[in-house]
């Protein structure tokens, strides 16, 4: 059988490449075919474990001419894995759609366009201060946003957009290894020497929580039989975190820097809640993913699976939880003082109650000065800051972490407005930078250069470092050590 499959895939591929020669349009339709083929391996692939284990020999035939590279041998296929981007399909095209904004202003504005794309300047530049977007024409979104991107207004917790859909693995096993469990090991060494394992009885897996911007080698085992090591790309987005019902959990890492270095990942992260605001205790009505909320999102229990993401994947375990709700939203009596997935108090825990965006900034220095020099150990403490939603107080310390670093204004936006897609359902359907309530994120700019000194001639990163030097009191060795510790070589 097997001599028969590679024979038909020799003969097919000699076809297909005849077929090219004189049809300049086969390229397009074998790779309309690939779609299709592929979609039918997925929609096989995601039934039962014995409809997944009994795949036709003609399917199979059909998924080596679509794949005639596929990593192969006695014991498996592999099929390429095509789509390496964790993001749903709206948060990512929000990403591209702002980055490549960003790159029309390069090619129209030459070598200034930095100075107008990172810091606001100009009026021929991109000046979003007002709140007022201008759309396609040199605004930084495309008109109709709202509808293009976000969900629909009456989306319910359960199909936010923050969910790390993963990485899809997908094999077909020899006639003698079918129906029966296999173990997918993945690490980011060649030699698999440090991989994580997941077993399935189906011929796929998804991988959840991946760095960004990695290559990841895996291989599948059955017994003693085992597949070649294949790899794969992860895309460069920000890396959500699947944390459910945790909700709008996000590596702080990630993202290039002005300095072209890369944001390292795993070491701090932000998000939403961990335990339930102490005023939300009535009027439950949501229940999903093993664990609780009130109607108005706030977290009233946790799943063993979000604790095992938060102290596992994310090596929480000897970090810090830094709480910047207030006192009256935190346990019962405001009296919460304990990390909620801390065992034995493993996990410090930091409340550091501040306001956000421009009130933030010049009313809560010497909390901003704390928190910063705790990001200063995350190399040894992994941190976990957060709010109620993740938005507005975490979205100000966000900001502040992130120009200090050397993030262009393009992404310290997008970090900012991922927030818009996440499961907090007060936080459905919001644009920070429109008119409205929620439009304070330009007032702080404004508050920086109106204030602190953010000028003309300088960059964001160093607006920043001067807030945080001159007005919070965070040492220059503090800020040289977040550097040290968070910046790495881009690959």
């Amino acid at each position: 059988m097997k001599k028969n499959l590679l024979l038909l895939a020799v003969l097919s591929s000699l076809a297909l490449s005849s077929c090219g020669a004189n049809n300049q349009n086969s390229t397009n339709s074998q790779s309309e075919s690939q779609s299709s083929q592929n979609s039918e391996v997925s929609s096989e692939n995601d039934t039962s474990s014995n409809e997944s284990s009994s795949q036709s020999s003609s399917s199979i035939q059909q998924s080596i001419l679509i794949n005639p590279s596929a990593p192969r041998n006695d014991n498996f296929i592999l099929y390429v894995v095509n789509d390496v981007s964790s993001m749903s399909s709206n948060c990512k095209k929000y990403v591209d759609d702002m980055r490549a904004q960003q790159k029309r202003l390069i090619q129209e504005k030459g070598a200034d366009a930095d100075y107008y794309i990172n810091d606001l300047y100009g009026t021929s530049g991109v000046d979003i201060t007002n709140g007022v977007l201008s759309g396609d024409n040199g605004g930084y979104r495309p008109s109709g946003h709202s509808n293009d991107y976000l969900d629909p207004i009456g989306a319910t917790i359960d199909t936010h957009s923050d969910v790390n859909k993963g990485i899809k693995i997908e094999f077909s096993p020899s006639d003698s290894l079918k129906n029966q469990e296999y173990t997918i090991f993945y690490s980011l060494k060649e030699d698999l020497s440090d991989a994580k394992q997941m077993s399935t009885t189906t011929t796929s897996v998804t991988l959840k929580n991946l760095l960004v911007n990695q290559k990841y080698y895996y291989q599948i085992k059955a017994g003693n039989a085992t597949s070649e090591i294949a790899t794969f790309i992860t895309g460069d987005y920000p890396r959500w975190i699947d944390a459910r019902p945790m909700f709008n959990v996000r590596d702080a890492g990630g993202y290039m820097t002005s300095s072209g270095q890369r944001i390292k990942q795993g070491l701090i992260f932000r998000g939403g809640e961990i335990t339930a605001d102490a005023n939300w205790k009535s009027g439950m009505q949501y229940t999903g993913d093993g664990g609780s909320r009130t109607q108005d999102g706030h977290i009233v229990t946790q799943t063993d699976a979000s604790k095992e993401v938060f102290r596992g994947e994310m090596g929480m375990v000897g970090g810090v939880e830094i709480d910047l709700r207030s006192g009256s939203e935190c346990g019962k009596s405001g009296n919460y003082n304990a990390c909620g997935f801390a065992n034995s108090g493993d996990i410090s825990y930091q409340r550091k109650s501040i306001s956000s965006y421009a009130n933030g900034l010049n009313n809560n220095k010497s909390l901003i000065k704390d928190v910063f020099n705790t990001f200063a150990q995350a190399d040894q403490h992994h941190v976990y800051y957060h709010c109620y939603g993740g938005a507005d107080r975490t979205g100000t310390i966000g900001f502040l972490l992130g120009a200090m670093l050397g993030m262009s204004y393009t992404d310290l936006v997008i970090d900012f407005e991922l927030t818009s897609y996440s499961s907090n359902p007060s936080r459905n359907y919001r644009s920070h930078l429109r008119n409205g309530p929620y439009n304070d994120w330009p007032n702080m700019i404004n508050t920086l250069k109106n204030s602190y000194g953010f000028t003309a001639n300088k960059t964001i990163k160093q607006a920043a470092e001067d807030y945080l030097k001159n007005q919070c009191q965070v040492s220059q060795t503090t800020i040289d050590t977040i550097r040290n510790i968070m910046l790495e070589p881009a690959k």
